[in-house]
């Protein structure tokens, strides 16, 4: 089996070597017998033309004296050459002066060519007539037909010089053969013999080297048989160092949160506590990393000390600031309740000296009674904690805050869900001029529209969608879909923006371009969201300067929600102010309201500065709202938010 499989090597070799020499071989005869073929061709076709150089003067000059006899002998003249197998001779008009043939092309059975010769005045270059040679391809014929034996002779020579140069390849390569066939079982454990070790040549070298590398791996074998031995103690010996340095903390030397997981998967029933130091970052800040490291050290010898005789609580750090008390044995509810309580007074005890300095800490623990998902119940109530203020909080089913981060984790899905099959559309609600009661406007409302059809209210997804960072995605088409709306419509527009947006730069060269796209700058007016603060006058003035040199107004949305400042109307170069809701729903009954509302009218109409209505939702409201000089109103009283956009009168 192994010689076959070697002896195909040789073959293949010696087939390719002889296969590439034949193609070559025989591209050349192509190439070469048709550059031959031509060649002989063009020397038969130049003696005829030169048979017809030679004569033509001669029959001019006969033609010119008028002497047919001597044309027709000297058309027999040229017959006497055996390759020319008919002459003609014609006059200027064509007329046959002569036209001799000869019996072989009479019956067709000779292959010819055909030489054509213009008949010229002598000493003139007027043409008097014509003199066509018909001339036998037999000496052509006869000259390839001699190449062709000559190449056949030398094609066969040369697949016998192939064949024997491929033999005596195949010799060449049968000693490798022989050399590999040994090599094949070959193992460091078993010398083998190597052929041709004697050999005073190239294979006797190659023979050699091997049987030299062969005592050689020998040798090394043996060593590192004893090196494996060492290598194999050493790496258990590091394995174990490796798998306590991916359980234990560094810093403090505790278990870690890898360690944590694994004990929680092997605790029955149990419980478990989180520590969070509060504000940590601050001592960093104030004092340094090195004296942070120096107290949680401090901190997680403390904690030991105090559980140290408790073999049911294990002690772990989780990250950071961050400890764990799990109980492996569930103990009371009472005493779970008790050790947190206890563990909080304790802390607020403690002081840690660095460099003269006295620190102390607090902390906040979450605490979970119960082993099934307990790092991360036990996490939301340590957050629930920091969120309302409290050192301890245990968790509990009822606060169903799990459901809720479950239901913020669905609002998300939908959310990009939406956003990848374009379901994200505007709505767009009517706001009326009061004097015309003509709609003047359209204010763009996002919605979301589900797979079964539901339009979803923002209500539901806009808060979700800034803790997830889907908000600016949101605006950028919110953007991109009002302007195309209302690119070819006479209307004015309006889109919500946040602080938020304003200070994107990305956002805000995005909003440029749009509106530079669909030429809606004299339409667009832009609602910054008054509820959320304007802190940032430098970065929000910004913003409106470079909007209005584009043409586009600016509006305050929701002024009058309860972090209203007058200044901001002073401080930004704004067009329209939006009175919020809360104001303007009870606006018929409120008198409070009203006073607040008509202050707001006043101070806007001193700075040339139009007022809008929101919330207008039944009609003695929309009467209050004319009464007090509002200039537009907006609400469900007067138009609902929809796909489409129309013009209409206020019925």
């Amino acid at each position: 089996m192994k010689n076959k499989n070697s002896n195909s090597l040789s073959k293949k070799i010696v087939i390719s070597i002889g296969i590439v020499s034949l193609l070559i071989t025989l591209v050349i005869f192509s190439v070469s017998e048709k550059i031959t073929k031509e060649a002989f061709y063009n020397v038969e076709l130049e003696k005829a033309d030169l048979i017809a150089r030679t004569i033509e003067p001669l029959i001019a000059l006969n033609i010119y004296l008028d002497m047919p006899d001597n044309i027709a002998q000297l058309s027999l003249q040229l017959m006497e050459n055996p390759y020319i197998l008919s002459v003609k001779v014609l006059d200027s008009q064509n007329k046959i002066i002569s036209d001799i043939k000869s019996k072989e092309y009479q019956k067709g059975i000779e292959e010819f060519f055909v030489v054509e010769k213009t008949i010229n005045q002598p000493n003139s270059t007027k043409k008097i007539g014509t003199l066509a040679l018909v001339y036998s391809n037999k000496g052509y014929q006869e000259l390839v037909d001699k190449y062709t034996n000559l190449t056949l002779l030398l094609l066969v020579a040369l697949v016998v010089l192939f064949i024997l140069f491929g033999l005596y390849v195949k010799k060449l390569l049968s000693p490798l053969v022989k050399i590999a066939a040994s090599l094949k079982y070959y193992s460091p454990d078993k010398k083998m013999d190597i052929p041709f070790l004697s050999q005073n040549n190239e294979i006797g070298l190659i023979s050699n080297a091997l049987n030299g590398m062969q005592q050689k791996i020998s040798e090394y074998s043996k060593k590192q048989k004893n090196i494996n031995n060492y290598l194999e103690e050493k790496v258990n010996e590091k394995t174990l160092e490796l798998r306590e340095q991916l359980y234990i903390d560094t810093l403090t030397g505790l278990p870690n949160r890898f360690s944590m997981f694994n004990d929680i998967i092997e605790t029955r029933d149990g419980a478990l506590l989180i520590i969070n130091i509060d504000d940590f970052k601050e001592i960093n800040d104030f004092f340094g990393h090195i004296a942070g490291d120096n107290i949680l050290k401090k901190f997680a010898n403390r904690l030991k000390n105090m559980f140290k005789e408790n073999e049911y609580i294990k002690l772990k750090r989780l990250s950071g600031d961050e400890f764990a008390l799990l109980f492996v044995e569930k103990p009371p509810l009472e005493d779970f309740i008790k050790t947190a309580e206890k563990l909080i007074k304790d802390v607020e005890k403690m002081i840690f000296l660095y460099k003269k300095n006295e620190i102390g800490i607090r902390v906040t623990v979450g605490g979970v009674y119960q082993i099934e998902k307990a790092l991360e119940k036990a996490d939301i109530a340590l957050k629930s904690a920091k969120k309302q203020r409290k050192s301890f909080l245990l968790y509990d089913e009822k606060l169903n805050i799990e459901e809720h981060y479950k239901d913020n984790m669905e609002w998300v899905k939908k959310l990009k869900k939406a956003i990848e099959q374009d379901m994200i559309v505007p709505y767009f609600q009517p706001v009326f001029d009061n004097n015309s009661d003509k709609i003047a406007s359209y204010e763009c409302l996002i919605r979301l529209i589900e797979s079964n059809g539901n339009v979803v209210s923002p209500y539901l997804f806009l808060t979700i969608a800034k803790k997830s960072r889907l908000y600016s995605e949101l605006t950028k088409i919110m953007i991109e879909k009002s302007c195309k709306h209302f690119e070819n419509i006479d209307y004015d527009f309006s889109v919500n923006l946040s602080v938020e947006d304003i200070l994107n730069n990305d956002m805000v060269s995005y909003i440029k371009q749009k509106i530079k796209t669909h030429n809606v700058a004299n339409k667009i007016i832009f609602e910054i969201l008054e509820s959320e603060g304007i802190e940032n006058y430098e970065e929000v003035s910004l913003f409106i300067s470079e909007m209005k040199e584009f043409g586009c107004r600016i509006a305050i949305d929701d002024f009058g929600s309860g972090y209203s400042n007058f200044e901001h109307l002073l401080k930004l170069n704004i067009d329209y102010i939006k009175i919020d809701g809360t104001l303007v729903k009870n606006l018929d009954k409120d008198v409070n309201a009203q006073v607040v509302v008509e202050t707001i009218v006043n101070f806007a109409q001193r700075l040339n500065i139009l007022t809008v209505a929101e919330f207008v939702h039944n009609e003695a409201v929309f009467m209050k709202v004319k009464e007090l000089n509002i200039n537009r109103s907006q609400g469900f009283f007067l138009g609902m938010p929809k796909e489409g956009t129309d013009n209409k009168f206020i019925v």
